[in-house]
């Protein structure tokens, strides 16, 4: 490589597609873009409740990361087993990689074990993909009794994710005519259902549950899951409450992957990278960190959420540094803490929820009305990316 750069990037998720398509059409092939994921397929998590609502299959959904190699990226399908910020390199089970910049956007794990009882007593992870079918077809075949969806701990990707999966929920039931004999409960941790919303938008959420007769039920930490089709809160760290459930589905505790914990990335008391909000630069020289995998703190209470419209915007930014890097040029790019998700509904219909987190007076969030164009975009928004990213 004469006079280029070897640019690295773990993950393969919104993050680390988005940089690795930017940087490519913005530099010439001397310069090397790797991308090293243990997976070898990609998935947008919202796929997960087309499944479960049966309007799609995994194996049509996923997409070949080898269609990197057609774009001039290369990929490693393989386990990182070493990151090293200090001297320059990755290292897999196969082979080591020296970088000039490195972009880690590695995501975060799921940790259904820490929930007592819940891997023995066959609860169901919502994010699971493997596991979504089967909770189709145990809703499919309960004729009465109660379905409880759980929100286990904060912060856990896509905010939205477990009131769409209730109204979806919905929606199979009363097409299955037995919503009548089926309660619905969502059970959290916080008091109000989106703690990264404001007041109006709980309220619309709120309403939006009631009129759909789902049941949510605030300030309840979860303890254990019995063998007796049992769950234990804790109540407003009070009392304690039993709940009888025939199908729990839970959002599991979410945690940083085990590599970056003992990188030296994360600092001691903290959960996540910690980057410069502006930047997604890290404390080492050429690293940065986006997505899921980062804590982004807007204040005391919130931070920005995990979800890909986020990981893809930091990487635009962080791409526009590299690059202006290697051409000697200079600008400041910024990340402006905008984003937007949509928040399905069953029916075809979708609303469509727009946040502002770095706004001046205090992070602020938009949900509009469903809409079947709100839907429209949602599909239009995998098509594209998909197309933009893989090809």
């Amino acid at each position: 490589m004469l006079n280029g750069k070897r640019i690295v990037i773990l993950g393969a998720g919104f993050g680390g597609l988005a940089s690795a398509n930017i940087l490519r059409k913005n530099l010439s092939l001397n310069h090397q873009i790797t991308v090293i994921d243990k997976k070898d397929y990609f998935l947008m998590g919202f796929v997960n409740l087309w499944i479960l609502n049966g309007d799609r299959r995994f194996e049509e959904s996923k997409i070949s990361l080898n269609n990197l190699k057609n774009r001039g990226i290369s990929f490693i399908h393989d386990e990182i087993i070493e990151i090293n910020p200090i001297k320059g390199y990755i290292k897999t089970s196969n082979q080591k990689y020296e970088y000039d910049y490195l972009i880690i956007a590695l995501g975060a794990e799921y940790a259904p074990e820490r929930v007592e009882g819940f891997v023995t007593n066959r609860g169901y992870n919502l994010y699971d993909v493997h596991q979504i079918l089967d909770i189709r077809n145990e809703i499919l075949k309960l004729e009465q009794g109660r379905i409880v969806i759980c929100i286990t701990n904060f912060p856990y990707k896509c905010p939205p994710a477990p009131y769409e999966a209730s109204l979806l929920i919905n929606d199979i039931l009363i097409k299955n005519n037995t919503r009548n004999n089926i309660d619905i409960d969502i059970y959290a941790p916080s008091p109000t259902p989106l703690p990264v919303a404001d007041q109006k938008v709980n309220k619309d959420v709120n309403d939006l549950l009631e009129k759909n007769h789902i049941c949510f039920h605030p300030l309840h930490k979860i303890k254990s899951v019995s063998n007796r089709k049992s769950l234990e809160f804790e109540f407003n760290s009070e009392k304690t409450v039993h709940v009888d459930y025939n199908i729990l589905i839970i959002i599991p505790p979410h945690r940083s992957p085990s590599i970056v914990n003992n990188s030296g990335l994360i600092k001691n008391g903290q959960n996540w990278i910690d980057v410069d909000k502006f930047t997604l630069k890290t404390k080492y020289e050429n690293v940065f960190a986006i997505g899921d995998v980062t804590e982004i703190k807007v204040d005391k209470n919130i931070s920005i959420p995990k979800a890909g419209i986020f990981a893809e915007g930091q990487a635009k930014v962080v791409c526009e540094q590299i690059l202006n890097d290697i051409r000697n040029q200079s600008s400041n790019p910024r990340f402006d803490g905008k984003g937007f998700c949509f928040m399905e509904i069953g029916n075809k219909k979708a609303g469509f929820i727009n946040t502002d987190f770095y706004n001046f007076g205090g992070p602020l969030t938009i949900l509009e009305p469903p809409s079947e164009e709100s839907y429209r975009k949602k599909i239009d928004f995998e098509k594209n990316r998909l197309n933009d990213w893989l090809g």
